[in-house]
């Protein structure tokens, strides 16, 4: 599968809605919704961020690639580890759900990565009794 090289949208810490002098931006924020994916709060976290590719969307639609196939390939090119690095920048990440927005050029996108605290977003990944396993407390009693 070919990649589609692309790249997260800055966000300040209140989405714009403060405006500061010099604020820092992170590329995504976590989201703390309770989805039914698989092992969300204990192996994997949920978060929202918009995707930028370098092509214009029209361009790629045009060539005749589905909206599935543009996500996919910009996934694939997220999660190439950095040349020499051990892992990849993000964790591995995993669309979710997304809305393709032609006209603004980007991809809203909710996916999940195997990093609870990334230094890359905004916020930290929630742990949920969802993915945990429950364990009765006090003394085991005696097998009979």
């Amino acid at each position: 599968m070919e990649h589609i090289e692309c790249c997260f949208e800055e966000i300040d810490e209140w989405c714009g809605l403060l405006r500061e002098e010099d604020c820092k931006t992170k590329l995504g924020r976590y989201d703390g919704g309770n989805l039914n994916v698989p092992g969300l709060g204990s192996t994997c976290w949920a978060v929202a961020a918009n995707i930028i590719p370098n092509e214009p969307l029209k361009d790629l639609i045009a060539s005749g690639l589905s909206e599935d196939e543009i996500v996919a390939r910009c996934f694939a090119f997220l999660n190439k580890r950095p040349y020499r690095a051990r892992k990849p920048r993000y964790g591995m990440l995993s669309p979710r759900f997304f809305i393709v927005n032609e006209e603004a050029g980007k991809i809203s996108v909710s996916f999940t990565t195997t990093e609870r605290n990334n230094k890359y977003f905004w916020g930290r990944g929630s742990k949920t009794s969802a993915g945990r396993k429950v364990t009765k407390r006090g003394r085991p009693r005696k097998a009979i």
